[in-house]
């Protein structure tokens, strides 16, 4: 007798216990669909449910690692009981023998190898190949990354990754690994022999004279596609022709997507290899609505639900209600991070939701939590220490948990309905290798239809969807008939230089020619700009009106509506400590949440982003006109400097980005006294002894978590 698929499924997600022979008959029905399809996917996640009850299976081992040898999951292969056939075929898909190494110093000191098509991919980039991957969450694309860092192959690397959050998770991964490389996250770091760089696009670009890399590596490359993201997917373009020109070789990698371009692998030279090759189970559980004003069936699940749970809203608000609800009245609680709540009430506010859920085992993490504190969330909730974690986008970019579970709370971000792409990239999160051979997903509305994207990347394919911010930024032999009629103009007008338009990336040049045209036209308004250092209350003003008015298309942006606010917000943070300006916001009539996040996210979005570009942007245009006109330039570097970095040491304020907040950092600047170096913060840093200062056990730890991964 021969079990179908769905018989064989059918008892494995029976909860009763199998007996020997009902194990026996799904094993050899798996032996024989397996011959009769050798690349049927749908045997391979029954494997892997074998697996997740292997204990079940253990009188018949041997039949389970020949499954495990079939499919190509060598890492599973059971050391203890696999035969001398098994561990040949094991033995030769570790790192080092495919790579030619004779160093043993490396990942395979925790018994690292790879699965069949992970070695397949990895022995192609050993051969100078360009390869552009698109895999699974559960694929394991990081651990290539660091087999070809290992490999000592490549002396200059650059791995480009979307956000800043995975530039701290990249590092501490890689600072983990043998090798001889410097890490290089900032402009302000001196450059060695050998470098790994890792940083977001916006980074790239504005990094002075970078060197010629060994390989290039774009993390989650879908986003070249303009459609989610236009502004940010520009800017990654440019930085993606810009590398690609330093490159001997690139790597690009992201979550299955239907294809790229025709033509687009001869033009590249290189592979695209798609794959839906998965080393864990995702099973979709479909439950109650979200329209529930009381949200009693979330409740009912996160009260009976078992293992670590991610829960993704739509919005940072949703985020904070959801955690409300579950702090309130949640019985599944952890430990907590108690320590952690009285440090984040201290420094930020004690009625702040987070606060009320770190102590009752719930983290939160999104866009408007500084991203050491997020990092602090993420890191209790893989030691188990936060049962939940409640959140929204920010987290989908591939950060890295150890989710059991997923609630798929809403099917939207923000007021947008997400699609199959993304949903899958949600869905992803749940399960992980080694820990959960199945991860659950709860569904509180209908999976979107199957549809993954085509991704376009218009830096290569100029096509509607490319800029002219962009275009403007290509060789003149690179740029296409079509783009040139688009362009030329910009060539040809006399208003501003092309190189000044350039230097202004990701801005549109006709708003920067409009604004250049309205000084021309209003040279008595040049002296106003004409300023050095620190500006004056009135220029300071003038120039956020000019941002607001001229290089800005909308008339709310990230929670300001006007120059005017835009002024006074950052004249608020040069004069004022964090904490000062939260309690200045509650006496306005706000909530403590919404007075601390949109601090928060006004001093990530525009004090620490746009404020400083969108300056500097008037400020060459500035100099242009002046230079033309005859009249005083201006020089605003130090003053966005200052912005950038909060009007504080510039060092304290990136040390947020290896974990360390910025109030902590700021009680040890004496100490670090790194006078704007983040190397000499992080060499001083590494020696600090922690035990002779005046810091609760909590600072210390972090300190410690820190002082771990530098």
């Amino acid at each position: 007798m021969i079990l179908t698929k769905n018989e064989v499924e059918i008892k494995l997600k029976d909860s009763r216990e199998i007996n020997p022979d009902d194990a026996f008959l799904v094993l050899q029905s798996m032996c024989f669909l397996a011959n009769k399809d050798p690349e049927d996917n749908e045997i391979q996640q029954l494997l892997l449910r074998v697996l997740d009850r292997k204990e079940e299976f253990s009188p018949f081992i041997e039949v389970v690692n020949g499954l495990i040898r079939h499919f190509g999951l060598y890492p599973y292969l059971d050391t203890n009981t696999i035969t001398v056939k098994d561990a040949i075929a094991r033995e030769i898909h570790r790192p080092s023998l495919l790579a030619n190494d004779d160093n043993n110093q490396n990942i395979e000191d925790e018994g690292f190898v790879f699965h069949r098509v992970q070695a397949e991919v990895f022995q192609y980039l050993m051969d100078g190949k360009n390869i552009i991957l698109s895999a699974p969450t559960s694929f394991g694309k990081s651990a290539l990354i660091d087999s070809l860092i290992e490999s000592k192959k490549f002396d200059n690397i650059i791995i480009i990754v979307p956000t800043i959050a995975l530039i701290d998770e990249t590092r501490r991964r890689i600072s983990g690994l043998k090798c001889d490389h410097k890490i290089i996250t900032h402009a302000s770091q001196e450059l060695q022999s050998k470098n790994i760089f890792i940083l977001t696009q916006e980074r790239a670009i504005d990094f002075p004279d970078l060197p010629n890399f060994d390989i290039f590596i774009l993390d989650e490359f879908y986003k070249l596609d303009p459609r989610e993201d236009s502004e940010r997917a520009m800017t990654l373009n440019h930085a993606l022709y810009k590398l690609h020109k330093k490159s001997k070789q690139f790597y690009l990698l992201g979550p299955n997507i239907q294809n790229i371009p025709e033509g687009l692998p001869d033009r590249l030279q290189c592979k695209f290899i798609p794959t839906n090759y998965s080393t864990v189970v995702t099973e979709l559980i479909r439950v109650g609505s979200n329209k529930d004003p009381f949200n009693d069936e979330l409740l009912s699940l996160c009260n009976r639900i078992q293992g670590s749970t991610l829960i993704f809203c739509s919005s940072p608000n949703k985020a904070r209600k959801i955690t409300e609800l579950l702090a309130n009245h949640c019985t599944q609680i952890g430990e907590g991070l108690t320590d952690a709540a009285d440090w984040v009430a201290e420094n930020y506010h004690p009625d702040w939701t987070l606060v009320k859920g770190l102590r009752k085992g719930i983290g939160m993490h999104h866009g408007k939590i500084p991203r050491a504190i997020a990092h602090l969330c993420v890191k209790g909730f893989n030691e188990g220490k936060l049962p939940f974690l409640v959140c929204t986008s920010t987290l989908i970019e591939g950060v890295n948990t150890k989710a059991k579970n997923v609630i798929i709370f809403d099917n939207k971000i923000a007021r947008k309905k997400y699609d199959f792409f993304t949903f899958n990239n949600i869905r992803g999160r749940s399960g992980r290798m080694f820990q959960h051979f199945i991860g659950r997903v709860y569904l509180f509305n209908d999976p979107p239809q199957e549809k993954l994207p085509l991704v376009e990347i218009p830096v290569f394919s100029q096509e509607e969807n490319a800029e002219e911010s962009l275009l403007i930024q290509l060789d003149k032999a690179d740029i296409t008939e079509r783009s040139w009629n688009r362009i030329q103009k910009y060539y040809n007008q006399d208003t501003l230089d092309i190189n000044v338009l350039r230097s202004n990336s990701g801005v549109s040049p006709d708003l920067q020619i409009n604004l250049a045209n309205y000084l021309i036209e209003n040279k008595g308004e040049l002296s106003v700009l004409a300023w050095n250092n620190i500006p004056e209350y009135d220029q300071l003003d003038y120039l956020c009106c000019l941002i607001w008015e001229y290089l800005i298309e909308s008339k709310r942006f990230c929670e300001i509506t006007s120059g005017h606010q835009l002024a006074f917000k950052i004249n608020q943070l040069r004069r004022n400590k964090i904490k000062e300006i939260i309690s200045n916001e509650i006496t306005q009539e706000k909530e403590p949440d919404e007075a601390v996040e949109n601090t928060l996210s006004f001093i990530r979005q525009w004090a620490q982003f746009h404020f400083p570009r969108l300056a500097m942007a008037v400020c060459r245009i500035q100099n242009a006109v002046a230079e033309r006109l005859g009249v005083a330039q201006a020089d605003y570097s130090f003053f966005c400097g200052q912005v950038e970095s909060l009007f504080t040491d510039s060092a304290l304020v990136a040390l947020d980005e290896y974990g360390l907040p910025l109030p902590l950092a700021e009680k040890l600047e004496n100490m670090l006294n790194s006078n704007g170096s983040l190397d000499t913060a992080l060499k001083n840093l590494s020696i600090l002894n922690f035990d002779k200062l005046s810091l609760t056990t909590f600072e210390k730890e972090m300190l410690n978590d820190v002082k771990k991964s530098i």
